[in-house]
């Protein structure tokens, strides 16, 4: 014993002459700040994940509860509040270990335990003993036993990649560890003595064993009264189970945490304990991954679609190298009309299958869901929405190329209809036609000015949709329309402090006006008959009935099923495809497939996220009853008649020449 207290009795002076080359400088304890985690937070608060190297958020140490500060004290180093970072009372324990079983074992204070764990390797030696003593006594010169003992509540291990007692609090009970009741307290202190002997999962039966030993020891220390002794030590242990409160969001959280490594780097996104604030809505998001996957689960089944998503997960558990996933996949994006928050955002049916982001990413033709920025182009340069066009069979010729020959989904015609009715239904030939009229170049034009960012070739078949874009720019483009003609720049990220609170980062909703607010407010009304009497009735089916309006879109052999529609406040695109271009089912389009899914969000979500039950009506907007066979002022005699919106000036002023010879 005589060696290893001549070591214990002259290390200030074998740290000062360099014996311990490589322990941390003065300087380095000094500054020392353990990884922390970087902890991402929905719009209200509530943590969606953690990215973290070691699972750790630093707490004051007025923030533990005082009955589990005195039992880990009165424990693990009952005269920590006396030594100088050694306990002397323990040397001769410390020498019969390395007698008797050859290694160093049971004879650390706190102080040391916070040393090692900060700076040392676990190895059992007597050169990493005295290491620590030395850094421990540097401990004690420089901090308070407070400090030191703040430090170690947050710095001290607690199974797998959970440190600090903030961490563990929640890992193990969902709650900070100032609201830990005294079972949950005695509990985390019997795991610090060897979280692996200690599990709550590999050997709760320790565990509960230790536990109450913690619990006697705070009802002796007066920390508990014997009525609350006697309760403790008949509850179980109460952890959550392993992987409670999982990440939800996990397409969202990914593209946050690119964000993040482009803009500020992996050390800050894994160990500055910097906190995110965001704009997801847990609640919005659930109801997002609920509705979503129930309703293409639901298409598995009654198509009997192959593979399914069950059986590639069953397939990927025995073979890791299965290769990505071929079942049906579906994309949700959910925006705020008014801010571009993004509220609610699923890439993919199963993250752990593919991390590809189908609503980001992925470019996909829309079909007849582009056919808005048509009609946007149109209205916006004076057609209006009682104007008569033809669906019939057309026939462009185009030089050097072969003839363009576009036709209607069920190859039908109906003659001479209204703007309104043919966006309604969804009539191609109508929609192509307009783009001769004002030019593909300018329909172009109006998509990319309202959210879409994809390069477009101004041909004819863009009426059809022939672009290939992102759901992204689709509800970005469609919330334009919903937000009044004002463009909304899509945000994610709000705001971005540093541990220390400091303000990093600020992202304000950016506005920017692009389209007349009667012309979007002309749009709005033409899309919210798709949803009453045009390709999205299934959403009335469904029962919901608040305002709704939208386009629905469907692309060749039924390979891409779209819904994009808005309320006053929340607009949310659906799109529904296999990430190989193939057909989904025959029969499988916009209205029956992606719509059904926007309304089982929008009836879940309506009650907290409508704030009015109507769209806003701009000034200059006029309403006239119009002959829907002409598009002129109807007459008395006018079978059928719309009272059709229109922008102040472009409403129709002669009666209708078809039926005014019937006037009595």
């Amino acid at each position: 014993m005589r060696p290893l207290l001549a070591i214990i009795l002259f290390l200030p002076q074998l740290a000062a002459a360099g014996l311990f080359s490589d322990i941390p400088s003065a300087e380095s304890i000094a500054n020392f700040r353990p990884p922390a985690s970087t902890r991402i937070l929905d719009y209200r608060g509530r943590v969606i994940f953690d990215f973290f190297q070691e699972k750790r958020r630093p707490v004051r140490l007025d923030s533990i509860p005082g009955c589990l500060r005195m039992a880990v004290v009165a424990i693990e180093d009952r005269r920590f509040y006396s030594h100088w970072g050694i306990d002397l009372a323990r040397v001769p324990g410390l020498a019969l270990s390395m007698v008797k079983r050859g290694g160093i074992k049971g004879t650390s204070t706190i102080t040391q335990q916070l040393a090692r764990s900060m700076f040392l390797t676990p190895e059992r030696s007597v050169s990493r003993k005295a290491k620590e003593m030395a850094l421990a006594v540097e401990l004690e010169r420089r901090y308070s036993k407070s400090e030191i003992l703040e430090m170690y509540f947050n710095q001290i291990w607690f199974g797998g990649s959970v440190y600090g007692v903030e961490a563990a609090a929640e890992k193990y009970f969902g709650k900070t560890a100032a609201r830990l009741n005294p079972v949950e307290c005695a509990t985390l202190g019997a795991m610090l003595a060897s979280p692996s002997v200690y599990s709550p999962y590999n050997h709760p039966d320790r565990l509960l064993a230790r536990r109450d030993f913690f619990l006697t020891k705070m009802f002796r220390l007066g920390c508990i009264s014997q009525q609350e002794l006697d309760m403790g030590l008949k509850q179980p242990l109460a952890v959550l189970p392993p992987g409670q409160g999982g990440n939800i969001a996990p397409y969202f959280v990914e593209e946050v945490r690119r964000y993040m490594m482009e803009k500020y780097g992996a050390d800050f996104v894994y160990k500055s304990g910097s906190v995110i604030y965001t704009t997801l809505d847990l609640d919005m998001q659930q109801a997002a991954n609920l509705t979503l996957l129930s309703r293409l689960r639901q298409i598995e089944k009654d198509y009997r679609l192959r593979p399914t998503l069950a059986a590639y997960d069953s397939a990927a558990k025995r073979d890791s190298t299965i290769g990505p996933p071929r079942y049906l996949q579906g994309a949700l994006l959910a925006m705020d009309v008014r801010t571009g928050y993004v509220r609610a955002l699923i890439g993919g049916r199963d993250y752990r299958h593919s991390e590809f982001n189908r609503a980001t990413q992925a470019r996909r033709q829309a079909g007849s869901a582009f056919k808005p920025f048509v009609f946007t182009a149109a209205i916006d340069n004076g057609m209006t929405a009682a104007d008569i066009e033809l669906d019939s069979a057309l026939t462009i010729k185009i030089a050097g190329q072969p003839d363009y020959q576009p036709h209607n989904y069920d190859r039908r015609f109906l003659g001479r209809i209204t703007m309104r009715r043919a966006l309604a239904l969804s009539r191609n030939l109508v929609a192509v036609r307009l783009i001769t009229k004002i030019g593909p170049q300018l329909a172009a034009h109006y998509a990319n000015v309202m959210g879409i960012t994809s390069v477009l070739q101004p041909v004819y078949s863009l009426a059809l949709g022939s672009a290939e874009v992102t759901l992204l720019d689709m509800v970005d483009a469609y919330n334009t329309l919903a937000g009044s003609g004002i463009r909304v720049k899509p945000i994610m990220v709000t705001r971005i402090e540093d541990a220390r609170g400091v303000v990093l980062e600020e992202n304000r909703p950016e506005q920017q006006p692009v389209l007349r607010p009667q012309t979007a407010y002309v749009m709005t009304s033409l899309m919210q008959s798709v949803v009453n009497e045009g390709t999205a009735t299934a959403i009335r089916q469904l029962g919901y009935d608040g305002p709704a309006a939208g386009k629905t879109g469907t692309t060749d052999d039924y390979a891409d099923a779209w819904f994009i529609g808005f309320t006053p406040d929340v607009t949310c695109g659906v799109w529904v495809g296999f990430d190989k271009k193939k057909t989904i089912f025959s029969g499988a389009t916009g209205g029956s497939v992606a719509a059904p899914v926007w309304a089982d969000f929008m009836k879940t979500v309506r009650p907290d996220s409508m704030s009015s039950d109507s769209f806003p009506v701009p000034d200059s907007i006029v309403t006239a009853a119009v002959c829907e066979q002409t598009g002129q002022l109807a007459t008395p005699s006018c079978p059928l008649v719309r009272y059709e919106v229109f922008t102040a000036g472009t409403e129709p002023t002669t009666p209708c020449a078809l039926h005014s010879r019937h006037r009595p």
